[in-house]
């Protein structure tokens, strides 16, 4: 709430705010995944919950939140949006694990962190490689918005 109050803060009155975030249910797959790999390495879920840096709310939490810091929200959408990796060679699903994942990672020593990786992708790989060519993609749901100051 302290970052919407500051954009709040920001704006000239009849100024927007337009913004696109994750949603809730983004990357879900590979939360999950990390929340594994870190409870195989003996990590407890509540440390594994407490660095979890990603919060992905629901269009009635930031319509309420926006709403509450003073902004007449005028647009607010969900969008399901399957996103795909780069090949392996340019990063693919692991790059994006160590990437997106370092908060999750950073509770392991740099060896566990390469078998937490390998783990992460091998749980994933069915789930997010399609048969018929071999990418993968990731279960993207964004939010996006449009918010006025009053």
């Amino acid at each position: 709430m302290s970052t919407l109050r500051g954009i709040y803060g920001s704006l000239k009155p009849g100024g927007l705010y337009v913004f696109e975030m994750g949603a809730h249910g983004n990357v879900p797959e590979a939360v999950t995944a990390l929340t594994f790999a870190l409870l195989q390495q003996g990590i407890s879920i509540e440390k594994t919950r407490e660095v979890n840096p990603w919060f992905f709310p629901s269009e009635v939490w930031m319509r309420n939140a926006l709403e509450t810091v003073g902004f007449q929200v005028e647009k607010i959408e969900t969008e399901y949006r399957p996103t795909k990796l780069t090949s392996a060679v340019n990063g693919g699903l692991a790059g994006w694990v160590r990437l997106m994942g370092a908060q999750f990672l950073d509770l392991l020593s740099p060896e566990k962190q390469d078998v937490a990786v390998q783990q992460i992708c091998d749980v994933l790989q069915n789930v997010v490689t399609r048969e018929e060519d071999g990418s993968q993609w990731l279960s993207y749901v964004r939010l996006r918005g449009i918010a006025k100051r009053v």
